[in-house]
C-alpha cells in the first residue's frame, strides 16, 4: 500500500477523532459549526478516495499492533468505568470477562507479525463509502437539528459540544473497525462504538434515555463478550487476525463473532437495545440505523460468508435472519409510531442480509450488498426526514400526519421518495429482495420466511404512504421553511436515492455481480446456484423504465384533471352538516352531528407488541441455542 492511500486509511479514522477532539474544546458555536463541515467534507472526501482505490493491506510495525492491544484494554476499562457510574453488575461482569481475556491473550503468542492489521478489499471499500458518505451528510444535518434541539431538550441534557465529540468520533470508530484485521484493533473500535452509543442514546439525560442508554450498553456488551471470547479462541490456534480466523475456517471461533454480530445488529431476541435508541436525537438514530452501528453485525458475517459455505452455521444464520425479517415485519404493522417503524423495519432489513449472507451463493452475497448499500441511504434519509417532521408538528404519531402535505410540501416529498425506495421498482431495495427471495429457493423454510416478511413489508409502509397522501385537496402549497443545513441534506440523499433507484440494475450488473464473484472465488459453488447466479445477470431493464414512465404519466395526468371544479363534499352514508361545501360532519341517528375520521389498520388484536415480541423472541433465541449444538458448542 502507497504512502497516499496509507494516509487517507489513517486520515479515515483519525481525522473524525481529531475534529472530536476539537469540537469538544472548542466555545464558539459558528467554531463548532465550522469544524463539524470541515469533518464531514474530510470524511467524505477520504471515505470516496478509499472507496476507489485498489484492494491492499497494511502490514504496521510492531508499535501499531501493542497500540491496538492497549487501546482494547482502555476501551474495557472505559466499559468498567460506565457500569460503576451506572451501577450495572451486569455490565461490570461482562467487561470484567472481556478484560481478563483480553489481559490473558497479551501473554500469549500468534501469528500477529504475519498478518496485516488492515485490510482495503472489496467489502471494506463499500462499507467506508457508507460509513464515511451517509455518515458525513448526518453530521451536516445535525448542525441546524441541534440548534433547535436546544431550545427544547432537557435541562438535563448535556452540552451539544459533547454530543457532537462522540457523533463525529462514532464515524472515526466506525471506519477503524470495517478496515481492521487484527483482533485487538477490531475489538478496540468495537467496543468504542459501544461506548459512544450510550452516551448518545442518553444524550437527554432523562429517566427514559438513562434506562435505555443502560439498556443498549447492556445488550452491547454482552455482544462484546462474545466477540473477545471468538478471538481468544482463534488466538489458541495461532491466529490474531479476522482473516487468519477465516483462512482456517475455524468455525467455533466464528461463531461467537457471528453471535456478537448478531447483538451488533439487533437481531431477534436482542432487538431491545435498538428499539430503546429512540429516544436520542433524531441524527442519532440516523446514524444507527444506516451508517454505523447495525451494520457491524451484518460486515462481520459477510466477511466470512465465502469462507464457511455450506456448513450447518451458515445455514441457521439465514434461518435466523429470516426469521427476524418475517417477526419485526410483522410487529411494524401495529405501529404507529414513526420511528418505531422504521427501527422495526431497519432491524427486519438487517434480518434479510444475514438471510442472504447464510445462503451461501454468489447469488445471495450480491443481493446482501446490494441490500446493504440501498437500505444505508433510504434508511437514512427517512429518519432525517421523521426527525425534521417530529421537529415541526412535535409527534411522531403517524395518525398525526395526515395533513403533513399541507404543513410540509417539500418535506413530505422527500419522505415519500425515501418511502417508495423502499418497495416499489424501479428501487435497489426492491430488486435486493427479488434476488433474495430466488437465492432462498433452495431452502423452503428460508423462503417461506422472506416472502411472509416481504409481503408484511409491502403493508406496513403503504399503509404510511396511504395516511400521508390521504389529504383534502388544495389549489396551492407553501414551502416550509427549515435551516439550510437540513434542506441541503434532505436534497442531496433523496438525489442519491432516485439516481441510485435509476442505475439500480445497471449497479447490479457491473459491480454487485463483480464483488460477489472475487468473493467466492476459489470456492466450490453447486451449478444451480450458478445458473440462478448468471440468469439474475440478465434482468431486463426496459421494463423498470416503462413503469416509471407509466408513474410520470399518470402523475401528470392526475394534476392536470383534479381543480377546485372537481371537489366534491365526501359522501359520509347520511346528510352532510349545512355551513361548508367541504364539510367532513354529517347526521346520523336521531339527526346528532357526528365528524367523520380515518384512520390506518394496525392488527394491533393480532400483532399485539408484547405478546408478538415474547414468542419471537423465544423462537428466535431456541434457533441460537440450536446453532451452536448444531456445531457442536453445546
Amino acid at each position: 500500500m502507497n504512502d497516499i492511500n496509507t494516509l487517507a486509511l489513517l486520515g479515515v479514522i483519525a481525522g473524525p477523532v481529531i475534529f472530536a477532539a476539537a469540537i469538544y474544546f472548542t466555545k464558539q458555536t459558528k467554531l463548532r459549526n465550522i469544524l463539524v463541515l470541515g469533518a464531514a467534507l474530510l470524511t467524505s472526501a477520504l471515505g470516496i478516495f478509499i472507496a476507489a482505490s485498489p484492494s491492499a493491506n497494511v502490514y504496521p510495525d510492531s508499535w501499531v499492533v501493542y497500540a491496538g492491544a492497549g487501546l482494547e484494554i482502555v476501551m474495557t476499562l472505559a466499559v468498567l468505568a460506565i457500569a460503576y457510574n451506572i451501577r450495572s453488575w451486569a455490565v461490570g461482569l461482562f467487561g470484567t470477562i472481556q478484560l481478563v481475556l483480553v489481559v490473558i491473550s497479551e501473554f500469549m503468542h500468534g501469528e500477529s507479525s504475519i498478518g496485516p492489521a488492515f485490510v482495503v478489499d472489496d467489502l471494506s471499500r463499500v462499507m467506508v463509502a457508507i460509513v464515511s458518505v451517509v455518515g458525513s451528510l448526518i453530521l451536516v444535518y445535525s448542525i441546524g437539528y441541534m440548534k433547535e434541539h436546544e431550545h427544547h431538550a432537557p435541562a438535563t441534557a448535556r452540552s451539544t459540544n459533547t454530543f457532537m465529540f462522540f457523533l463525529v468520533g462514532f464515524i472515526g470508530a466506525m471506519n477503524g473497525l470495517v478496515l481492521a484485521n487484527d483482533m485487538k484493533w477490531l475489538g478496540c473500535f468495537f467496543e468504542a462504538t459501544t461506548i459512544c452509543s450510550f452516551v448518545l442514546i442518553g444524550h437527554d439525560r432523562t429517566r427514559e434515555a438513562a434506562k435505555n442508554a443502560a439498556r443498549a450498553i447492556l445488550i452491547n456488551s454482552f455482544g462484546g463478550v462474545a466477540l473477545t471470547i471468538g478471538a481468544f479462541l482463534a488466538l489458541l490456534k495461532g491466529s490474531t487476525q479476522y482473516s487468519g480466523i477465516l483462512y482456517h475456517a475455524d468455525i467455533i471461533a466464528f461463531s461467537f463473532i457471528a453471535l456478537a454480530g448478531l447483538v451488533k445488529s439487533a437481531q431477534m431476541p436482542f432487538q431491545s437495545w435498538l428499539l430503546g435508541a429512540m429516544v436520542a436525537p433524531t441524527p442519532v438514530s440516523a446514524l444507527l440505523h444506516s451508517a454505523t452501528m447495525v451494520n457491524i453485525g451484518v460486515y462481520l458475517v459477510l466477511r466470512a460468508a465465502p469462507a464457511f459455505v455450506g456448513t450447518k452455521l451458515m445455514y441457521f444464520i439465514a434461518i435466523i435472519g429470516a426469521f427476524s425479517f418475517a417477526a419485526t415485519s410483522a410487529l411494524a404493522i401495529a405501529q404507529s409510531n414513526g420511528k418505531k417503524v422504521l427501527a422495526y423495519s431497519t432491524i427486519g432489513n438487517l434480518g434479510l442480509i444475514f438471510t442472504c449472507a447464510g445462503i451461501d451463493s454468489p447469488l445471495g452475497y450480491s443481493a446482501a450488498i446490494m441490500l446493504l448499500c440501498f437500505h444505508a441511504v433510504s434508511k437514512g434519509l427517512l429518519f432525517l426526514c421523521m426527525g425534521t417532521i417530529e421537529q415541526k408538528i412535535g409527534s411522531r404519531d403517524i395518525e398525526d400526519m395526515g395533513s403533513l402535505l399541507r404543513e410540509m410540501p417539500l418535506t413530505t416529498v422527500i419522505t415519500l421518495i425515501g418511502m417508495a425506495s423502499m418497495l416499489v421498482p424501479p428501487f435497489g431495495m426492491l430488486l435486493s429482495k427479488w434476488l433474495a427471495i430466488e437465492a432462498a429457493i433452495s431452502s423452503p423454510i428460508v423462503l417461506l420466511l422472506v416472502v411472509i416478511g416481504s409481503a408484511l413489508t409491502v403493508l406496513f409502509w403503504a399503509k404510511w404512504i396511504g395516511r400521508i397522501t390521504t389529504v383534502s385537496y388544495h389549489p396551492w402549497y407553501t414551502i416550509e421553511r427549515i435551516s439550510i443545513s437540513k434542506q441541503s441534506v434532505l436534497a442531496i440523499l433523496a438525489t442519491i436515492v432516485v439516481i441510485a433507484g435509476l442505475g439500480a440494475i445497471l449497479l447490479y450488473r457491473d459491480l454487485f455481480v463483480d464483488i460477489a464473484i472475487r468473493a467466492y472465488q476459489g470456492t466450490y459453488i453447486s451449478q444451480s446456484d450458478m445458473k440462478l447466479f448468471e440468469a439474475a445477470g440478465n434482468i431486463p431493464y426496459w421494463p423498470f423504465m416503462a413503469f416509471i414512465g407509466l408513474a410520470l404519466v399518470a402523475g401528470i395526468l392526475a394534476y392536470f384533471t383534479v381543480n377546485a371544479s372537481n371537489v366534491r363534499a365526501p359522501f359520509l352514508c347520511g346528510e352532510n352538516v349545512p355551513g361548508s361545501t367541504k364539510t367532513y360532519e354529517f347526521r346520523s341517528v336521531k339527526d346528532s352531528s357526528h365528524l367523520a375520521w380515518s384512520s390506518s389498520l394496525y392488527l394491533r388484536h393480532i400483532f399485539e407488541e408484547s405478546k408478538t415480541t415474547m414468542w419471537a423472541n423465544l423462537i428466535a433465541a431456541v434457533i441460537i441455542l440450536s446453532m451452536f449444538a448444531a456445531i457442536g458448542v453445546l
